[in-house]
């Protein structure tokens, strides 16, 4: 029996799940291990109680190069760039995104001056070579680099248009530093705007030493335990690639982990024919927002992390620190909740670990929305009292009850939540109240109709295995790379042949990157794109066009598509504009072998339904306990209800019901 393996890495759980080839699903969590990743992928690998040998396909989404980067523990980075060009990095937009704050700062290079070098070289515009570069200036800093530093940021002028001087610097340096890692613009972001390319390549080359110890750790001892397979990497696009592709795309691997939850919200959208949803990864320490329209996931060309830019196309994704172990303080007489995060160790109080500071986790328990009697992650105790006194720490300093205490910070978090979910809709033009919420995550479904009523969604999506979404999301993944082809032209005077010549080259650069990842013709899908803007606008919008058009049919279609995809994501457009061509994209996908959710369920004897008093609303109910592979396809739960299943809990409020749906996903509405 053949089975595919898919492991998410979250701040507190590493959460794993197999899938056989006839449909049967395992689940597992294990705790995760800060600084020793791989060691909580192979203990969840190994609470799935299955035979190693029989895996055939294993992905995974690391969190080790997103950890590295927030945390600000990275490798030593040098960068070297054309003469004149040293300080562009730091310089970068000379602009402030927070124009009231007065306290403003920005965001801190990774890479300082005195760890910037100068090469004398040069490119004009179009990529020809007007001063070749001197080898000697790079000789002459081996012995430094070689002392100092663990990665080389490699950034020269207009390599967008032309590589020849990069690869020419690179090749020296790998052959005269074989332990260092490194990076070039031309391979991870050919594409204009200095700062934010040469911002893309410092993030790559500052997480790259990280990766690859970690992808060369984990793939060894997989190795150890059994697995054949190539390891796979979950990418920040929502794609696939090998952890050899990880190795020279390091910066891909960023959102490795939240992006799965996004895939698997493609997929239900599909099943459940929803176009819009919104989708909410809670878990221990995080609470990631992403949405999905029109049935695909909503992908950015260029992205922000902390004020730092990101030429890397990837899912538009919101993250904010909330999650279960986010910690309850007062400050400034005032009760406060996160971001600081208990983490798995010590954890909350409940878990018995020595924490003693109140987190959401506790408040939950002692509201009754964890039954007393529940097992977190199926194997885990939740103490009660412990939860109690840490909840009380807090409240004696403001004179409220426990109940109010707990109930507090519930509201806290809920709005917190709510204000990221608007960050990534209101903000941008978009009415939430169009979509439904997709919550998973280990507490998503705890929170998510407190949620959806506070933003006035009309339903809450549970799907199947809420508790290790992200992990089945990956193994419904296709294999994507994404390409990028500076192409500046104004539509209307194109220049046809060579906008056919440029969209050619790159197909059969994705075609080549794909056989070499073992996928076959069959197998291959291409979707060209292209980044427009009216004429004056900084910022493109990347429409896609039918690859099976004709080069007349595609650049006629162009101006329509523009302006209609302007309109939904802006609310506005500028029909008669002219409109300016920056790029030529192109995706290669590798169309993944999708699992399915069988409808049946297996009712567990261990844990039998019964009541438990719950707080809503500032009073106690007596909410019904449910096994959640007890209820049939189409049977209805109203509330007050808990929901109980291994890895999650969904609560349902009084005035909500729920409804279990074809591919065992639950639908809350309104009664």
């Amino acid at each position: 029996m053949s089975l595919r393996v898919g492991v998410d890495i979250g701040g507190t759980f590493t959460d794993a799940i197999a899938i056989s080839d006839t449909g049967e699903i395992s689940t597992a969590k294990a705790l995760t291990t800060s600084g020793r990743l791989a060691d909580g992928v192979l203990s969840a690998i190994e609470a799935l109680n299955i035979d190693v040998s029989n895996i055939d396909y294993f992905v995974h989404g690391t969190t080790a190069g997103l950890n590295a980067f927030l945390e600000k523990r990275g490798a030593r980075v040098a960068l070297i760039t054309t003469r004149g060009f040293r300080d562009v990095y730091e310089i970068g937009r000379a602009n402030r995104p927070d124009m009231y704050n007065l306290k403003y700062k920005s965001p801190r290079p990774l890479i300082e001056r005195r760890d910037r070098f100068e090469v004398t070289e040069r490119l004009t515009s179009d990529g020809t070579v007007h001063t070749p570069v001197d080898m000697n200036e790079i000789k002459e800093l081996i012995p430094h680099l070689k002392a100092n530093y663990d990665a080389v940021a490699i950034v020269l002028l207009h390599s967008y248009k032309n590589p020849i001087h990069e690869q020419e610097v690179a090749k020296y340096l790998t052959s005269a530093l074989p332990n260092l890692s490194i990076v070039t613009s031309s391979v991870v972001a050919p594409e204009w705007r200095e700062y934010e390319r040469t911002s893309t390549t410092a993030i790559s080359a500052y997480i790259a030493p990280i990766i690859n110890e970690y992808l060369h750790e984990l793939g060894t001892r997989l190795k150890e335990v059994g697995l054949a397979p190539e390891l796979k990497v979950m990418q920040s696009n929502g794609g696939v690639m090998s952890a050899i592709t990880a190795r020279s795309k390091p910066v891909q691997t960023l959102l490795s982990g939240p992006v799965g939850g996004t895939i698997a919200g493609v997929e239900i959208g599909k099943m459940l024919e929803h176009n819009k949803l919104i989708c909410v990864d809670m878990g221990g320490t995080s609470f990631d927002v992403s949405l999905v329209v029109n049935k695909k996931a909503d992908i950015e060309a260029q992205a922000e992390m902390e004020g730092h830019p990101l030429l890397s196309p990837s899912v538009s994704m919101h993250t904010i620190g909330a999650g279960g172990g986010s910690i309850a303080y007062v400050s400034a007489g005032a009760l406060r909740v996160g971001p600081r995060s208990a983490g798995a160790f010590p954890g909350p109080a409940c878990y018995d670990r020595g924490g003693t500071e109140p987190t959401v986790t506790d408040a939950n328990l002692l509201l009754g929305r964890l039954p007393h009697e529940s097992k977190l992650a199926g194997n885990m105790n939740l103490n009660l009292e412990f939860a109690k006194s840490a909840i009380n720490s807090v409240g004696t300093k403001l004179n409220l009850t426990t109940e109010e205490t707990a109930a507090g910070i519930i509201a806290i978090i809920n709005a917190a939540m709510a204000n990221a979910i608007r960050e990534i809709t209101v903000s941008r033009g978009i009415d939430p109240r169009e979509y439904s919420l997709v919550a998973y995550g280990g507490a998503g479904p705890l929170h998510a109709v407190a949620i959806a009523a506070e933003l006035e969604l009309g339903s809450v999506i549970v799907p199947a295995n809420p508790g290790v979404l992200s992990a089945w999301g990956m193994l419904q993944a296709d294999s994507r790379h994404d390409l990028v082809m500076n192409f500046y032209s104004k539509l209307r005077s194109i220049d046809k042949v060579k906008f056919e010549e440029g969209v050619k080259k790159l197909e059969a650069e994705a075609k080549q990157i794909l056989t070499q990842e073992g996928i076959t013709s069959k197998e291959m899908v291409i979707q060209p794109a292209a980044d427009l803007r009216y004429v004056g606008q900084e910022y493109t919008v990347t429409v896609e066009w039918d690859p099976t058009l004709a080069i007349d049919g595609v650049l006629s279609s162009l101006t329509e598509l523009f302006e209609s995809q302007h309109l939904v994501r802006y609310g506005h457009n500028n029909p008669g504009e002219d409109i300016e061509l920056v790029n030529i994209r192109l995706s290669g996908i590798g169309l993944a072998r999708k699992s399915k959710i069988s409808d049946s369920g297996s009712p567990i004897s261990s844990v039998t339904s019964g009541t438990q008093k719950t707080f809503f609303d500032g009073s106690w109910h007596e909410a019904t306990i449910y096994w959640r592979d007890s209820l049939e396809i189409g049977s209805k739960t109203v509330g007050p209800a808990t929901i109980l299943e291994n890895d999650c809990t969904t609560t349902i409020p009084p005035g909500w019901h729920a409804k279990m749906v074809s591919g065992r996903h639950l639908i809350l509405e309104r009664n």
